[in-house]
């Protein structure tokens, strides 16, 4: 066990080799019947998945258990690397403009983000530039073409977005390694970006954000809608949330009726909300952590896409319907059909790219509308 500031027993050597070793010798023994469960359609957790989408995510949720029982953060560069000229050094805005909740000891810092697919060239006025925000429970993704690649020709071919910035926001991890809140802040340095150095108008801008990029998105807009006026932050055009992580610290899927059909293990969710935000005395009551329970008015239209078969869709349902309960707020909810969680990342991984076009056919319906 790792308490808030150590690492796991796993994570050092030789225990991180034993615990492989171990982990791959019960991964041997599984095998067998995952490859059964996969070729027999009435054995599969749903009865509309195919073979790869079964075996696929058998495989994921082991990757991620491991990974997350070890607990080691990957360091972010921010060199250009593969991304080439599509990448960029973002300074942060003047302090002053981190307010309230971003006012804090962790200080705004340079991050990175990527123009995915194509950078912009010549006049960006009459654009449409998708800001996104990547999911992996605030400890893995780097938001670039590897990680983030597949979701933005998505974004482009079928939502009808000319672009897409993808921010490099820092990664959680143990030894208070950027806690809450340090991801929000990029998040905010990113639109400020778009907004003051490139000077694309807000109504030209769609954010959007997967999983625990989602709950960024969500505190984005919570932060515009509380301090925009006053620092002179307009706000986007629309919001798209897909399968978004709307309640941290709420990670014990025991009983919840899709674990089976998810490959989220608890302990990556425990990983994500303790590195995050497991030092936070009130953070299962901070509305800028916790949105469920913390329903706010907003003038941004918001699309969430949850999938009817992951782990987090019940939370889904009841965070739309608190912020359907606010006069005036437009929110829209697409349910997407025997879909596990943030296909929209990993569709081509796990088998669900025809889902995953479908969603993005939605985001480009619903962006058109508004």
């Amino acid at each position: 066990m790792a308490t808030l500031n150590s690492y796991p027993l796993w994570s050092h050597q030789p225990f991180k080799l034993m615990f492989i070793l171990a982990y791959v010798g019960i991964l041997v023994v599984r095998l067998p019947f995952w490859i059964i469960s996969a070729a027999i359609p009435s054995l599969r957790p749903h009865p509309k998945w195919t073979a790869k989408q079964t075996f696929m995510v058998h495989i994921t949720y082991a990757v991620l258990d491991i990974e997350s029982r070890i607990g080691i953060t990957e360091p972010l560069s921010l060199e250009k690397e593969e991304d080439g000229d599509r990448f960029q050094v973002i300074r942060p805005s003047p302090e002053d403009v981190y307010k309230g909740p971003l006012a804090s000891d962790i200080k705004p810092d340079v991050i990175g983000g990527a123009w995915l697919l194509q950078a912009p060239v010549g006049d960006l006025a009459s654009k449409l530039v998708v800001l996104h925000l990547h999911g992996g429970a605030f400890v893995k993704g780097n938001g670039r073409t590897d990680y983030c690649g597949s979701l933005a020709k998505r974004l482009v071919k079928q939502s009808g977005a000319d672009f897409v910035f993808s921010v490099q926001y820092r990664l959680s991890g143990y030894s208070g390694l950027n806690p809450f809140p340090a991801a929000l802040q990029d998040a905010l340095t990113g639109y400020l970006f778009l907004l003051n150095d490139l000077k694309i108008q807000a109504h030209q801008i769609v954010i959007s954000g997967d999983s625990a990029g989602g709950n960024l998105i969500i505190g984005l807009l919570r932060y515009i809608e509380e301090f925009g006026a006053e620092l002179n932050i307009p706000a986007p055009r629309c919001a798209a949330l897909l399968s978004p992580w709307v309640a941290l610290l709420d990670h014990d899927i025991a009983g919840n009726p899709n674990r089976g059909s998810d490959y989220l293990p608890a302990s990556f969710l425990n990983w994500g909300a303790r590195t995050y935000a497991g030092h936070l005395p009130d953070a299962t009551s901070n509305p800028y952590i916790t949105p469920l329970g913390n329903p706010f008015a907003t003038t941004v239209p918001i699309l969430i896409n949850t999938g009817t078969a992951e782990i987090l869709f019940d939370s889904h349902l009841r965070w739309a319907d608190e912020m359907r309960r606010i006069k005036d707020n437009v929110v829209e909810l697409h349910q997407e059909y025997a879909a596990c969680h943030d296909t929209f990342l990993i569709g081509e991984w796990l088998g669900f790219e025809d889902s995953a076009g479908n969603v993005a056919e939605k985001i480009g319906a619903f962006i058109r509308r508004y």
